[in-house]
Parts: structure tokens; C-alpha cells; sequence
């Protein structure tokens, strides 16, 4: 005769069996699906030494009278940066007790801006303290914040090369006058104030995100990508293993008025005037040049600039133009001036400039 009450328990223990493999691969699940976010949670720390962040907490325990300097952080941005570099450098010739570090999270540039503005209200829109920030000048930004208007790189913000596509380089070298330029068109990012100006000369512009920058230009999609000359050099490490079609264009210099300044809150007029006394004294002692041309003006660059050989074009930059205006002209490397009434075609004569000699020497 038959029981039933053995098959009954096979069956409970298959279901046990079932129920606790479930278990196991939704816990499996899990565990993969926060190693997948956590990156994520992390991204605000990453590429970054605590000992280079300043927390609110340790602003809050600071003695009477010592400045909190906090810059606010980009990405892959550390204390090796040109602009932490120089804040520290300005700092320490200022004269004043002051604390430096780097913001402890990422923020977008327009919430580094608002807390910014905030002042160093952390029940505010400025948890994190943040005190100090660089940005291109322009009167919006004028309006909400405190600039110390000198300019961060003397004015090289302002001198623009391209990175081409090596099947577009031919019609590229016959650009001799800004109508030459017109028939191409020029790659620049979301949001870039540099839009403006080239809209304002009649360039055609086409805007893009960042990770498309170097597909567009590889694919010829776009004949030009100006950049900044302190950009290059990193960005030849992704042109030489992701864009084997991309090359720098030797023939061209794009000059318009332009320049970064540091910013601090309305509010914060101690950090300006520090800010402002260490910055000129670091000029008038020579140490600021000697740090430009240490992280700025590399062996790389002068080797893959070829300054001297390059065809000049300058275009106006009439919405900064009244900003800039107000900077000392003991206080620019660029002789805009020069450039923007057409003394000046060719870069053998930026050459001629001291403070730029670095950018032009031969390479041994």
C-alpha cells in the first residue's frame, strides 16, 4: 500500500529548496545592483585627497580672523589643478591667515554659482561653505557675484586652437580672413558663452554634448573644435587612442577678448581684497609667471602649438567687452588692443610678447 505523506515531504523540501535559491539569487541581486550604484554615491569623492577638502565642520571650529578658502571642484579636479595652485599661491603672498580646500562634493557650475551668492550660509543654498569659484567674466555673473578682476591666465582663456578632422586640413589652410572661416563649421558644448561670440561673427556653430566632441570631429561631422590652450595637452591623450582621423589644425589662431576671474560672494569682501593684494603681488614678484609656464605653457604645447607660423583671427566679444574693460592692462599678456584694431596677423608677433616667449621657444 501506498503513503502519501513521503511524497508530501519531497515536495516541501523541494519547495524549500526553490524558495531558498530565490532567496539566494535575490540577494545576489542586490549586492550587483549596489556595486552598480555605488560608483554613483561615490562620483562626489572621487579623484580627490581628504586632506585637500575643507568640511564645514572644520570652517565652523576656525580661529577669529583666519579666512576659509574653499574652491569649488570640477570633475577629476585635485590639488595639482592651475586653478588650486594659483589660489594657494595668491594666498600665501596675501598676507592674511587663511585656510585652503577644496570643495568636499561636485556641483554643476550654476549650483556652484548660487551658493556662491548665497554667502557662507550653510541653512542656505551653500551647505558645503563653498567661498570661491573661477568663471569666464560676463556682467550676469558680475551682477550676482564679487569679481577680482584679474585675469586667472592672463588672458590665454582668450587664444583659441582646433582640433580638425586630417581630411578637412587642406580647405582649413586657406583660411587667411574671418569670410575664409565662414564656410566651415565650428564644434563648441551646450551652453558655452563662446557660442555667442562666434554667432555674433557669423561662424556657424554646432553645439554638442561633451562625450560627442571628439566622434563629431573624427567623423568630419564638424571641420573645427577651438579649445583653450591649457586644454590640449590632456586632450591629445584622447584624440591619440579614441580619434585616430583628429589632429590639431597647425595653421590657425582664434583670438577674442576673454578670461576667467576668481569670484566670491558679494558678501565676502576680506577674501576679495586677499584675493586681490596676494594675486598682484604674486605678478610683481614673478612667481605667478613662473607657475603659468610650469603647468600652462608645457614642453607639449610649445612642441604641438607652433605659435609663430599661425594666420591670427580676432572677433569681438562685445557682451564681455565693458567687463573687461575694467582690468588693469598691466594685467594682460595679450595686447588685445593690437589684435582688435588688426596690428596684429601672425603669431611671430605674440612671440615677440615677453610673458609669452615660454609658448615659443624651439624645443631641445
Amino acid at each position: 500500500m501506498t503513503h502519501p505523506r513521503p511524497i508530501e515531504s519531497e515536495r516541501q523540501l523541494t519547495l524549500r529548496t526553490l524558495g531558498l535559491e530565490i532567496l539566494i539569487t535575490l540577494l545576489v541581486v542586490l549586492v550587483v545592483w549596489v556595486l552598480m550604484i555605488q560608483p554613483k554615491l561615490m562620483q562626489r569623492r572621487l579623484n580627490i585627497d581628504d586632506r585637500d577638502v575643507l568640511t564645514a565642520d572644520e570652517i565652523a571650529d576656525l580661529p577669529e580672523g583666519t579666512l576659509a578658502v574653499v574652491l569649488d571642484r570640477r570633475p577629476g579636479q585635485d590639488a595639482s589643478d592651475f586653478r588650486y595652485r594659483l589660489l594657494k599661491l595668491v594666498m600665501d603672498r596675501s598676507g592674511q591667515p587663511y585656510v585652503l580646500g577644496l570643495s568636499p562634493a561636485l556641483q554643476s557650475q550654476d549650483e556652484s554659482i548660487a551658493a556662491l551668492a548665497e554667502g557662507l550660509d550653510q541653512v542656505g543654498r551653500n551647505p558645503h561653505r563653498l567661498s570661491v569659484g573661477v568663471y569666464g567674466a560676463g556682467r550676469a555673473l558680475h551682477q550676482r557675484l564679487r569679481p577680482i578682476e584679474i585675469p586667472v591666465t592672463g588672458g590665454l582663456l582668450g587664444l583659441r586652437v582646433g582640433w580638425t578632422n586630417q581630411t578637412a586640413l587642406p580647405d582649413l589652410n586657406t583660411v587667411h580672413r574671418l569670410d575664409d572661416l565662414r564656410r566651415f563649421t565650428l564644434l563648441q558644448g551646450f551652453g558655452w558663452s563662446d557660442v555667442d561670440v562666434f554667432d555674433a561673427a557669423g561662424l556657424r556653430t554646432y553645439t554638442a554634448r561633451s562625450e560627442s566632441f571628439f566622434r563629431l570631429v573624427d567623423n568630419n561631422r564638424v571641420q573645427l573644435f577651438p579649445r583653450d590652450l591649457s586644454e590640449l595637452a590632456a586632450e591629445a591623450i584622447i584624440v591619440q587612442s579614441k580619434a585616430p582621423n583628429t589632429l590639431l589644425d597647425p595653421h590657425l589662431l582664434i583670438a577674442y577678448p576673454f578670461t576667467d576671474f576668481f569670484y566670491v560672494s558679494l558678501k565676502n569682501e576680506p577674501l576679495a581684497d586677499a584675493i586681490r593684494r596676494g594675486f598682484e603681488q604674486a605678478i610683481s614678484d614673478g612667481s605667478y609667471q613662473r607657475l603659468l609656464e610650469e603647468v600652462i605653457m608645457t614642453p607639449w604645447l610649445r612642441k604641438n602649438l607652433n605659435l609663430s607660423s599661425r594666420n591670427v583671427l580676432v572677433l569681438n566679444n562685445r557682451e564681455a567687452q565693458d567687463v573687461l574693460d575694467a582690468v588693469d592692462p598691466r594685467h594682460w599678456m595679450i595686447p588685445w588692443n593690437d589684435l582688435l584694431e588688426g596690428r596684429i596677423l601672425k603669431g611671430a608677433a605674440l612671440c615677440e610678447i615677453v610673458e609669452l616667449r615660454k609658448l615659443c621657444l624651439p624645443q631641445f
